[in-house]
């Protein structure tokens, strides 16, 4: 191993004194590496005011393995500071940032990055969400809830199904199949949810609306009353907090529902002040979402759809976040379209605007947008705090476990496909372009996605492995951000992959239907991300790649967590290099409790086909 491949640093604690500095701190930032590196100096490379600074950095401490190096930046501006490290070695200057070692200057993009003043919901680094589409998780009322043929509506109506029933496909059931689920239901399963380790609640639309996605909504200032209502929202958001779980609501302020009382005045009139809320199709009638009938698009050149989103004091982003509800935070649907038709490309100025609402109210609350690709544009500080990780988490996972991802255009959503699996150094790359680019402090701000309501779920696929898939989720959890699991992952819910109707069953809480073993990855998983603290604030790095296998490390502290994810039929020897840990002895299999040895800082392992391992080491420097 080369003396390059010792060099670490992060945005965390061990390497940055205040990695949320105010304007006036004073900032330490530290490198490590080999302390027999042939090294004659280090400068940190950092754009202050614009202009590229060097600053000569000082060896302040060595340990058994590995010297660390030391320089100061001013915080004198709000302005997003970067930097990256200049090595002054015999073979001439390296420079050195999050995408590696070069010989030439290298570009802005992979600088580690600090934004001074920067609001982000901290809670999240350690969170693990649980997402609920509320019809069909539990139903804790009986007394509420829809009624067969209450109404008409997309050239259907309602429908009441028994909890064991099938959902319907859309051309039968119109999204009006309702299971009655509630928030009642929700707040009766707290304690499962707290046994699970689950610390934070997603909650896909609960506002007042037609269907059983309800991302038609009505009334943004009210809970639908098939829900428990407004009052079954306080008490759901009090439990759950006293029991250390925090709830996020879901909404789409791109469009509203063709029921809103906007739209119905607008239709009916279209001189009416509310047809301004919507934009006109050119064809006598208004503009909707991906052409969906049912979902009008607002018009944010009215300074009234402005006011009820975030501008006015009883704005529908700021309700929310005061007593009694208190919500946690926010999850913007189709948040990359929100704002944008035509000449109209409003989308940054939204949630900008957003983003000082929220923050007013809740500086720690929680701001993730919904983009299925590179969502860079909007986490630089001023706009989300994370988004939902599709790009950097569920898409290359789902690759290397052969699919065909939705967002291919060659591949639609549905039905699922198998596809050529990615290598071990194409994953590495898929998820290293997101996570090495975002500004440092969002990274560990993202919501970390595999299943949703919005795709089948990984397990129904033509591509499922079970052994693959728990190298999958592995991943899932040790990557920075939140992991997100969708309700009834964790007990291999029953559904099928030929549309979206079939990730959306109804919860199964016979417990003699649950398939064990996804329930005790998932348990164990959570339980861990958790508790360690490595898995917060620890740095991350990819150890090993090759074709069929790779190893993820999350790393500080002393302590390591190592994911080995390993797709090969055969029986397989790989050698791990680990002298980034420093000196270490054996490595503890996380789930079996296996013991491996650590020779001359090499872990030799004898993989079973399609083995995955998740290692714990602990270290000294």
């Amino acid at each position: 191993m080369r003396w390059q491949d010792s060099l670490h640093s992060d945005v965390n604690r061990e390497y940055v004194s205040d990695p949320n500095p105010s304007l006036g701190d004073r900032v330490r930032v530290r490198l490590k590496v080999w302390k027999e590196a042939p090294l004659r100096g280090v400068d940190l490379r950092a754009i202050l005011s614009g202009c590229s600074s060097r600053r000569p950095m000082r060896r302040i401490r060595e340990g058994e393995r590995f010297a660390w190096w030391e320089a100061e930046l001013p915080i004198e501006h709000r302005e997003m500071i970067h930097w990256h490290f200049v090595c002054h070695a015999e073979e001439g200057h390296l420079f050195y940032n999050r995408s590696g070692v070069h010989r030439f200057n290298p570009t802005e993009d992979h600088d580690w990055t600090l934004l001074p003043e920067f609001d982000g919901a901290d809670w999240v680094k350690d969170a693990v969400f649980y997402q609920i589409f509320p019809d069909r998780f539990h139903n804790g009322d009986p007394s509420i809830g829809r009624r067969s043929g209450e109404y008409e509506y997309d050239g259907g109506c309602p429908r009441v199904m028994d909890w064991r029933d099938t959902p319907l496909e859309y051309p039968e059931g119109r999204c009006l199949d309702f299971f009655n689920g509630d928030l009642s239901g929700i707040e009766q399963k707290l304690d499962y949810l707290a046994d699970l380790g689950i610390t934070a609640l997603y909650l896909n639309p609960i506002f007042c609306a037609k269907t059983t996605h309800r991302y038609d909504c009505t009334d943004y200032l009210h809970v639908d009353e098939a829900l428990g209502g407004d009052a079954a929202l306080a008490r759901l958001t009090a439990a759950a907090h006293a029991k250390g779980i925090r709830v996020v609501l879901d909404v789409s302020v791109n469009h509203t529902g063709s029921e809103h009382p906007w739209y119905r005045a607008a239709h009916a009139d279209p001189d009416a002040p509310e047809a301004a809320h919507y934009y006109p199709d050119g064809r006598g009638g208004f503009a909707c979402w991906c052409d969906v009938p049912t979902l009008p698009q607002l018009n944010y050149r009215n300074p009234e759809v402005r006011d009820l989103v975030w501008q006015q004091e009883r704005a529908l982003v700021r309700h929310w976040l005061r007593p009694p509800w208190q919500i946690d935070g926010w999850r913007f649907d189709v948040g990359n379209m929100t704002g944008r038709r035509k000449s109209d490309q409003f989308g940054h100025l939204i949630w900008r605007g957003v983003r000082k609402a929220v923050k007013a109210e809740r500086p720690d609350a929680y701001i993730v947008g919904e983009h299925w690709e590179d969502a860079i544009s909007y986490q630089l500080g001023d706009q989300w705090d994370g988004a939902m990780n599709y790009f950097a988490c569920g898409s290359p996972l789902r690759r290397w476990a052969g699919e065909r991802v939705c967002i291919e255009s060659e591949a639609p959503g549905f039905p699922a496909r198998s596809g050529r699996a990615c290598s071990g150094h194409e994953l590495e790359a898929m998820i290293r372009q997101h996570l090495d680019r975002l500004p440092c402090q969002h990274v560990g701000l993202q919501m970390n996605v595999l299943d949703t309501h919005d795709i089948h779920r990984l397990h129904h696929g033509p591509a499922f492995d079970w052994d693959i898939y728990r190298g999958v989720v592995m991943l899932q959890f040790l990557l920075p951000g939140a992991p997100n699991l969708w309700y009834g992952d964790e007990v291999g819910l029953a559904g099928h992959a030929k549309s979206v109707e079939g990730c959306r069953y109804p919860m199964e809480w016979r417990e003699d239907r649950w398939d064990q073993g996804f329930r005790e990855l998932y348990r164990t998983l959570a339980h861990l991300k958790r508790k360690e603290p490595v898995l917060r604030e620890g740095g991350y790095r990819f150890l090993f790649t090759e074709e069929s296998q790779l190893a993820f490390a999350r790393v500080g502290g002393g302590t390591a967590y190592v994911a080995v994810l390993n797709r090969a039929p055969e029986i397989s020897r790989i050698e791990l290099p680990l002298h980034l840990l420093g000196i270490c002895d054996h490595a503890e299999e996380v789930f079996d409790g296996r013991r491996f040895p650590v020779v001359d800082g090499v872990l030799g392992l004898a993989l079973a086909p399609r083995e995955n391992l998740l290692l714990r080491f602990s270290y000294s420097e």
